[in-house]
């Protein structure tokens, strides 16, 4: 194959990728042919197997970004980069090319499977009651949904313990009696904190792993989905093609009431659009080809950004991806959703603030979901013999 017809052809698949038509087998074969190429002698660049597919579906996608630009439609949700902010941060894969990379893995995913699991660690910064320092703590937490009558939906969870988050925090704890335990106040102002535990108690120790045998409104739950409670029939009607999948979200987010937000409206529907994409990707129990369409949703927004590859929370490598998220009129906090683009795996969601202690040192909060499963699995939750 030669080269010109390398990219008409990559230009053809990733525009047809775009429209979620591309058979798997098909943008394979593409990658496959864009890696020879560039493994030609005057591209003389070692990089690893992952690195030299990234940078072929960066080039396919460069050259589909001249000849078919985005076109959104009237009436259609679109989020613009903040002012200051850059398409691409880096010289590496765009945000786009990781996304679309993601959604090409993502549908070889299993199908179905006797429970959908999920298993995660979320990880959080909170500062004292007294805001002389900064604590940090988590939790780990699996979701057993049963798809059979026959099944038990499952949570297991445990509290991970709560400490000092950094040595100059740690610092300042000590100077503080060293405490094992922080009981807020109800009327503790939030600021930038992303959350407060009005009147209740913090305890450093960490707790037994406990399992809950979910009943009632659990049954016959698969989640839910832009405000609305989703059945298994709901979920197996969701359009799989990224159109239909838009249109989908984009009615259901239009029902929303956001009267009383005191933002923008239009903004913070397309952040809900965003924040949707990502719970289809990482909690919906959806076919491997809505997931999919989800990812190649993401990848026509300009407002992510790529930064290059870094390690999540648990010290996983993958591909970083940012934007910016109001979460109060005029409060806005950044977002980074870590990708494994080979597996199409979202590895974590961080949350990142600032805020300022008594003693004005600024101080950084961090808000942390690592997704370690996600998905179809036939086993059977090991179950700890402490029951809520």
């Amino acid at each position: 194959m030669n080269n010109d017809q390398i990219f008409k052809d990559r230009a053809r698949v990733l525009d047809e990728d775009l429209a979620g038509r591309a058979s798997t087998a098909g943008a394979d074969a593409l990658l496959a042919e864009i890696v020879a190429l560039e493994r030609a002698p005057a591209r003389r660049r070692l990089l690893p197997p992952r690195g030299r597919a990234l940078l072929g579906l960066a080039a396919a996608a460069a050259a589909v970004a001249v000849i078919a630009p985005v076109m959104l439609s009237g009436g259609t949700i679109s989020i613009s980069p903040r002012p200051g902010t850059s398409a691409s941060a880096t010289a590496g894969p765009t945000a786009r090319q990781i996304l679309l990379a993601a959604a090409v893995a993502v549908e070889k995913a299993p199908a179905s499977g006797d429970y959908w699991r999920t298993a995660t660690v979320h990880r959080w910064m909170l500062t004292d009651p007294t805001r002389s320092y900064v604590l940090e703590g988590g939790r780990s937490h699996e979701l057993w949904r049963a798809k059979r009558p026959d099944l038990k939906y499952w949570r297991i969870w445990q509290d991970l313990g709560i400490k000092p988050a950094t040595p100059q925090d740690e610092a300042a704890w000590r100077a503080a009696g060293a405490p094992t335990s922080w009981r807020y106040p109800e009327d503790m102002k939030t600021e930038n904190l992303f959350s407060v535990p009005y009147g209740g108690l913090l305890e450093a120790a960490p707790g037994e792993r406990t399992a809950e045998r979910l009943s009632g409104k659990w049954q016959g739950s698969a989640g839910d989905l832009a405000g609305e409670d989703m059945t298994w029939e709901k979920v197996r009607a969701i359009p799989s093609d990224p159109g239909g999948l838009r249109s989908y979200l984009e009615e259901r987010i239009a029902r929303l009431d956001l009267t009383g937000s005191g933002m923008d409206a239009q903004e913070a529907r397309a952040n809900i659009l965003l924040r949707d994409c990502v719970g289809v990707i990482s909690d919906l129990p959806a076919s491997p080809e809505v997931r999919a369409a989800a990812y190649r949703i993401l990848a026509s927004l300009p407002a992510i950004r790529a930064e290059g590859e870094t390690a999540d929370p648990l010290g996983r490598r993958g591909q970083t991806l940012t934007y910016q998220e109001e979460i109060e009129p005029g409060l806005f906090t950044r977002v980074q959703l870590v990708v494994d683009p080979g597996t199409g795996l979202l590895l974590a969601e961080v949350r990142t603030n600032t805020t300022e202690l008594a003693n004005g040192r600024q101080a950084e909060l961090r808000l942390s979901t690592s997704f370690e499963a996600i998905g179809w699995t036939d086993d059977r939750p090991e179950l700890p013999a402490q029951r809520d």
